[in-house]
């Protein structure tokens, strides 16, 4: 993937040749094909540009019936308000287009109201009316970029980036206000046929060299903002500053090779192009949400993980599970959804804040009243389950601390059945299993696993090593033999 960059004097040149290229653009592509959708960016350029599509006498080549706007990202706020990037694109463009643009055709992400009271209701309608749409690849997805070269509202180090398998997510705590917004995915965002960066300023020199390097994503959101058919920047001379481009250079377009990927980006981005096997619906997206708002450690499974649980549970029958690490509710909220009718789920987790968390997600998951979740030290919760001769569990998953792996092995045959699954997660360790002096507990803890099961009676079990968005670990899959 190349990303084509086209150098301008200055902003105001800039904001001019985008319009200029985008009426061309659409009239090109109406020449074979309707409708047009097209995906508008807000900021200073941004307004700057759709202000000089209205004022081109070009516009009027354009078939605007057959063109239908949408918005990469929006400040939740209420319709109407000044700082929403739709009123501002309706100032500068569409007020000025009258009938020619059918309304229908404008799909603004909705405001906040008492209907929409949260970013993710607005995320997942807008969600929906791009379904209704029929999910069309956008023929030009138009961003702006930040100095800290953020895109839409997907912000360096920030949990939005991650998000798959859906087109849009409600964005909390943005570093630029204000904290609340709705953007587009990087799953939508590279379904595009045409992505078009727009940055000006010397403020954003570093950003720009920074993506067209290959930075990594979680750094760089940027970098990330790739067209299937082709990625184009658009910039100012200033914001060229650190790639020594040349004056020279102002009108002419030059490719930027991607960096080659490393390994970990390679596995994130493959996991992204499967996540739509894997797919968060705003429940799933809820409870990370509330998890890492309370504070809980990020080491959930990956939604990719959670679908292979679910799966499990479904093929193996399982009535009754057992999860041994509770954290916000993440992946018991897959398992609980693969219960039948009359199912039941027990979870242990230690820290109760945790647990009140999770508790709280998975009632508004709409499956609370499936799920027991038992606060304190799992080895006791277990034992206290064995001396009440607890009815067997089908299937256990274990994701809590690793030193403990063999005690709560031995502790699950007396809570399970012949045929019982048992899935231990994370015991590949980034490789350090194999380090028999290795100082962390945990990875001795699976270590004494591993000699556990190579001579236990009653267990036959294997590893799967993984790679994707969490890194390079494993989980271990036994069966309860007789």
């Amino acid at each position: 993937m190349t990303r084509d960059v086209v150098v301008h004097p200055d902003a105001r040149i800039l904001a001019e040749s985008v319009a200029a290229r985008l009426l061309t653009h659409l009239v090109d592509v109406q020449s074979h094909r309707s409708p047009v959708h097209v995906v508008l960016t807000g900021g200073t350029v941004g307004i700057a540009s759709l202000e000089a599509v209205a004022a081109s006498p070009v516009r009027d080549a354009v078939d605007w019936s057959g063109v239908h706007l949408w918005w990469g990202d929006e400040r939740f706020l209420p319709a109407g308000d000044p700082d929403r990037n739709e009123t501002q694109a309706r100032g500068a463009l569409i007020d000025a287009l009258g009938d020619a643009l059918p309304a229908e055709n404008v799909h603004a992400m909705p405001a906040l109201s008492d209907d929409v009271p949260t970013p993710e209701a607005s995320a997942d309608a807008y969600g929906e009316t791009f379904a209704a749409a029929g999910s069309p690849a956008f023929d030009v997805v138009l961003l702006g970029m930040g100095p800290d070269g953020h895109v839409a509202s997907l912000f360096p180090g920030h949990e939005a980036l991650a998000v798959t398998g859906r087109p849009t997510v409600g964005v909390h705590g943005s570093p630029k206000p204000p904290p609340e917004r709705v953007s587009l995915t990087f799953d939508a965002i590279r379904q595009a046929r045409e992505v078009w960066v727009v940055a000006a300023g010397a403020e954003k020199a570093q950003a720009v060299a920074s993506a067209l390097r290959g930075a990594p994503v979680d750094t760089t959101p940027a970098a990330g903002a790739l067209g299937t058919e082709r990625t184009l920047w658009l910039v100012d001379i200033a914001a060229t500053e650190t790639l020594g481009t040349p004056a020279a250079l102002s009108t002419t377009a030059a490719a930027f090779p991607a960096a080659p990927e490393t390994a970990s980006e390679l596995w994130t981005h493959v996991d992204h192009y499967f996540s739509v096997l894997a797919h968060e619906d705003s429940a799933l997206v809820d409870t990370r949400h509330a998890a890492t708002a309370g504070g809980l450690p990020d080491i959930a499974v990956a939604p990719n993980q959670g679908k292979l649980l679910h799966l499990l549970a479904q093929a193996s029958g399982a009535r009754r599970i057992l999860e041994i690490g509770t954290l916000g509710g993440y992946s018991t909220l897959w398992l609980a959804r693969a219960l039948p009718e009359g199912g039941r789920l027990t979870t242990l987790e230690l820290e109760p804040e945790h647990a009140r968390v999770a508790t709280e997600s998975l009632s508004r998951a709409g499956v609370g009243a499936s799920v027991d979740v038992l606060v304190g030290p799992a080895a006791q919760t277990l034992d206290s389950l064995i001396a009440e001769d607890t009815e067997p569990y089908d299937l256990v998953f274990i994701d809590a601390d690793k030193q403990s792996i063999p005690r709560y092995l031995e502790q699950s045959l007396a809570l399970t059945h012949p045929g019982s699954l048992v899935v231990v997660d994370n015991v590949v360790r980034g490789g350090a299993v194999i380090q028999a002096d290795h100082a962390d507990e945990r990875v001795q803890g699976v270590r004494a696993m591993v000699e556990l099961l190579t001579r236990h009676p009653r267990y036959d079990a294997t590893v799967v090593q993984t790679v994707g968005a969490k890194g390079y670990d494993g989980f271990a899959l036994l069966r309860v033999l007789g």
